[in-house]
């Protein structure tokens, strides 16, 4: 079966993680192949490594001729049985470049809210045979990970909060930044570890020199393995302030962390506030300091909710059952 996974960009957003995870597994067996609408990324050469042939565009702007070209050509030399895009922006791309192809897409996105989305977005989403939820898994190293102790916890370093995912307005991260600056009142020691680029870096980083948090917040970048950051934090922060962050929010619950999230539908979907981590409203700057301040001050309950968390993932979320999941879907679509 030939596959062709379409994505705009391979960076530390849920999609990326996704498709890092999943696409080995997937490879075996099937011709896959991924194509990125922007430039090459170190996510891009892990994914070589893996064995799966990867096409980075490099589109510039809203339509970019020769990006199009390049995606034409390869539709056309690959002939795909299926192809799976990861968000709205790819498919528009493909809609644009082949729209007698639509019948093969399996669609894979947190999608707005019917009356949010455009029309246009509406009248291709109609055209797409098989829409599916935004995909979920795990994967063996980061589970048996879990059982590491961040350094903060054996007395090796200072307290550390790690957000990941893009610097955009979505993600949360200036939230973050402003709730982290009330908590360096009480932890001066603290760092905030930030991992993904984006349109917001250069206006985050300014504001971070703005309220003198400049040393104790850093960004990281794209970062290929994003488990050793987390792993490394003694609380995840997911600010998100739309549909985003449910794959970050997963792994980090698979490695045993406490999570603090901000209370959107695919978060809510994987997390039971004061269970399995603790949601607070969107944009919620003071309840995010506050519900942060709570787990560092009490161990106990870090640890039981990081445990329940690692629970919960085990039994919901498996590669294993994703991967014959995306399978099924791939077949049916290719029959």
């Amino acid at each position: 079966m030939k596959i062709l996974h379409l994505i705009d960009s391979l960076d530390a957003g849920d999609s990326t993680r996704q498709l890092q995870l999943l696409g080995p597994a997937l490879a075996s067996g099937t011709a896959l192949q991924v194509c990125c609408l922007g430039p090459d990324t170190p996510c891009s050469a892990e994914l070589r490594q893996a064995g799966i042939g990867v096409h980075a565009l490099g589109w510039t702007r809203w339509f970019d001729p020769r990006a199009a070209w390049k995606l034409h050509k390869l539709l056309r030399e690959a002939v795909p049985e299926v192809i799976h895009v990861w968000n709205l922006t790819a498919l528009r791309a493909l809609a644009v470049v082949a729209p007698g192809l639509l019948p093969r897409v399996v669609m894979s996105a947190v999608l707005p809210t019917a009356d949010k989305l455009a029309w246009w977005d509406r009248r291709l989403l109609e055209r797409v045979r098989c829409q599916t939820p935004a995909g979920v898994v795990l994967s063996e190293p980061e589970r048996r990970a879990r059982d590491c102790a961040p350094r903060s916890a054996l007395g090796l370093g200072p307290t550390r909060i790690a957000c990941v995912g893009r610097l955009e307005r979505e993600y949360g991260f200036r939230q973050a930044i402003w709730a982290f600056d009330f908590l360096l009142l009480l932890y001066p020691d603290a760092e905030l570890h930030l991992v993904g680029t984006g349109a917001q870096e250069s206006a985050l980083q300014a504001l971070t020199h703005g309220l003198r948090s400049a040393s104790s917040v850093r960004f990281l970048g794209d970062l290929t393995d994003v488990a050793p950051v987390v792993q490394d934090a003694d609380i995840v922060w997911v600010p998100s302030l739309a549909n985003r962050g449910q794959q970050v929010a997963l792994e980090a619950m698979a490695l045993g962390k406490a999570v603090v999230a901000s209370d959107v539908a695919c978060l809510r979907e994987v997390m039971r506030d004061g269970e399995t981590g603790l949601l607070i409203p969107p944009g919620d700057v003071v309840a995010l300091a506050r519900r942060t301040y709570a787990l560092l001050e009490d161990q106990p309950l870090r640890e039981r909710i990081g445990q329940a968390a690692c629970q919960h993932v085990q039994q919901q979320f498996s590669l294993k059952a994703a991967v014959e999941q995306w399978r099924d879907v791939y077949s049916s679509i290719a029959a």
